[in-house]
């Protein structure tokens, strides 16, 4: 008992004086701006060898934040703009395909998170909703130089959509104007029947982002849950501001 008291004090002393109400354009809509360094790996599931792709990316979106309690959320993020863009400055360049056995997760028309709140405090909001988007996932065909081994002949990248539930919640730290933002949705794909050993994947689709003003820090983790072939991990950090 008297570790949980010391628990609550703990968080007392971070939260009793935070609140919701300095959150900046809170119930607007708000279009958002990031670059980010990004890298996307291969990790095979049961095979040899791992692949990656890195690069600096640009990316678009917009966002509404609502406190209380049965509020609506909702986030859009636009990837394939910046994606493309991406790869004027990564080689091969714009004008020849990706180099063979680079992995790729991206999306056409976008990431979309929608929600409502059912639980609100002064300081920690939790929301509840669905997720919207499509996935283009796989890998760019490999040549025969680049087989690390004999398994290794899946190279192809499907188009899905993506369907599931998405989990937003939001903490106001101390009494500074910080606040933390988490999205995590699971996606159910449909579409393209892949070539074995590949496996139509289902994504686990993660934000972690700090606030402050207009400002904010950004870490997102896309990634994919199947168990065999390819299994594609997209991991990007970056700064954005919101306008």
């Amino acid at each position: 008992m008297k570790y949980l008291i010391t628990i609550v004090y703990i968080l007392s002393f971070f939260f009793c004086q935070a609140q919701f109400s300095k959150y900046p354009n809170k119930g607007e809509k708000v279009m958002r701006f990031a670059v980010f360094h990004g890298k996307i790996t291969n990790e095979w599931s049961q095979k040899v060898e791992n692949e990656s792709h890195s690069a600096f990316v640009i990316d678009i979106g917009n966002s509404r934040s609502t406190f209380g309690n049965f509020k609506f959320q909702s986030s859009h993020r636009y990837k394939i703009l910046g994606d493309v863009i991406s790869m004027l400055y990564t080689e091969p360049g714009y004008s020849e395909k990706p180099t063979p056995g680079t992995p790729v997760i991206t999306s056409v028309v976008g990431w979309h998170n929608y929600g409502i709140s059912l639980y609100s405090t002064n300081y920690f909001q939790l929301s509840v909703g669905g997720h919207l988007g499509d996935y283009f996932y796989g890998i760019e065909g490999l040549h025969e130089s680049n087989r690390k081994s004999p398994e290794n002949t899946s190279g192809t990248i499907n188009y899905y959509g993506g369907v599931g539930p998405v989990l937003f919640v939001d903490l106001a730290l101390f009494d500074s104007g910080l606040f933390f933002h988490y999205e995590g949705s699971y996606a159910f794909t449909f579409g393209e029947t892949p070539v074995l050993p590949d496996v139509q994947p289902k994504i686990l689709n993660q934000m972690f982002e700090l606030r402050w003003n207009n400002l904010y820090l950004n870490l997102e983790i896309v990634n994919g849950l199947n168990t065999t072939g390819n299994r594609i991990v997209r991991r990007q950090l970056g700064i954005g501001i919101s306008i």
